[in-house]
């Protein structure tokens, strides 16, 4: 299985069209949405390509292909423009690595916390899983202290940090991120 895994869209059509045509391109299965899809929030600037019912539009016409959690900006009003679920708080993919699964956390990043070990326990998670969220607009592989692996994909459409649009791609070796040209900017091989 191969994932493309975008965050914080924040309405942004052009930008969502880009990073669609990765999931061709990449021949990726299935699509993770960590959040954040069409409200742009009251801290963020309106985005210049803001049509949150084109981005509506594009993403429920891969509807049946589309894991999806819940970020800060995303209303139960918004939910209602999908045809697929999109408030849960987090979630889980499971991803087979030679003889083992990995475990892959999928969260927005604003309620749940995993820089303790006993708020990893809480979440059924252990030293090695990896995390992926959103929230920040910082793309990145970051190694916490207690041994989770936190990667962010960047927002596709405000990124924050000096960092740029992007995207990642999941699949059994690893996590690789993007930015919008399709260039490989970072890896993180599952163990």
């Amino acid at each position: 299985m191969r994932y493309l895994v975008l965050s914080d869209i924040h309405g942004g059509s052009c930008e969502l069209e880009c990073a669609l045509s990765y999931f061709e391109k990449f021949h990726c299965d299935l699509i993770v949405l960590l959040g954040d899809l069409l409200n742009h929030g009251p801290r963020n600037k309106v985005p210049e390509s803001y049509e949150p019912p084109v981005v509506a539009r594009l993403l429920n016409a891969y509807k049946e292909r589309i894991i999806s959690v819940r970020g800060n900006c995303d209303s139960e009003v918004d939910g209602m423009m999908f045809e697929f679920p999109c408030n849960a708080p987090y979630g889980y993919l499971y991803v087979q690595n030679g003889d083992k699964l990995q475990k892959i956390f999928l969260t927005h990043g604003h309620l749940l916390h995993f820089k303790t070990s006993e708020e990893i326990s809480k979440l059924g998670l252990k030293e090695s899983d990896v995390v992926l969220s959103g929230h920040t607009h910082v793309q990145g592989i970051f190694k916490l202290e207690n041994g989770i692996v936190n990667i962010n994909p960047g927002s596709t459409t405000l990124p924050k940090g000096g960092t740029q649009k992007g995207f990642a791609i999941v699949d059994e070796k690893g996590v690789e991120l993007y930015n919008l040209g399709g260039e490989r900017l970072d890896a993180y091989h599952f163990s």
